[in-house]
């Protein structure tokens, strides 16, 4: 049936087997580190999920961190709503309790106006966080003191843009309008 006489292992004519022989081992090879990077990739894909949900959780879990002690302590939200609207009414002290409040508000924005810049985040955690801020530089005059007293301690690029949406707000006021 087969004719096994020109059938040559080692020597002239052998040659053939030795290349199906380093066809197969590199094919295998090629196969396994195929499988392997695609393991990897899978990998990769979930510890990514993993890290995003966490930086999330952190987001969260530090921007409602400021408004867990209003909740707690009525004497201190009393302050905040205070300085909120006419922080030239309150003492030393209270201005002192209001700012580090505002500060601890300051601080969350900033991490996650970071968090989105490296896509860390959801989009949506940054548009409602930056809503809220914005809404909040729009409508309480606080704010406007805190800043001035206090933005030098950010740095940028999260400085000027929250220095910008203040001139937005002055620049609104100053025309009669109303920021969105």
């Amino acid at each position: 049936m087969f004719n096994t006489s020109r059938f040559v292992i080692f020597g002239p004519g052998s040659e053939w087997l030795w290349t199906m022989l380093q066809f197969v081992a590199l094919s295998v090879t090629f196969y396994a580190i195929y499988r392997q990077l695609r393991l990897q990739q899978q990998e990769i894909r979930d510890n990514t999920k993993v890290l995003r949900a966490e930086a999330h959780h952190n987001c969260v879990l530090l921007a409602q961190r400021p408004w867990e002690f209003l909740l707690r302590d009525e004497g201190l939200a009393r302050v905040v709503k205070r300085a909120y609207e006419s922080p030239e009414a309150l003492s030393d002290v209270e201005w002192e309790r209001a700012s580090n409040y505002m500060y601890m508000q300051f601080n969350a924005w900033e991490y996650v106006y970071y968090q989105d810049k490296d896509g860390s985040i959801p989009k949506q955690l940054m548009v409602g966080t930056d809503a809220y801020h914005k809404s909040i530089i729009a409508s309480k005059p606080g704010y406007v003191r805190f800043w001035k007293e206090f933005g030098h301690t950010f740095d940028d690029p999260f400085r000027s843009y929250v220095t910008a949406e203040f001139a937005r707000r002055a620049a609104a006021d100053e025309a009669g309008g109303v920021t969105d």
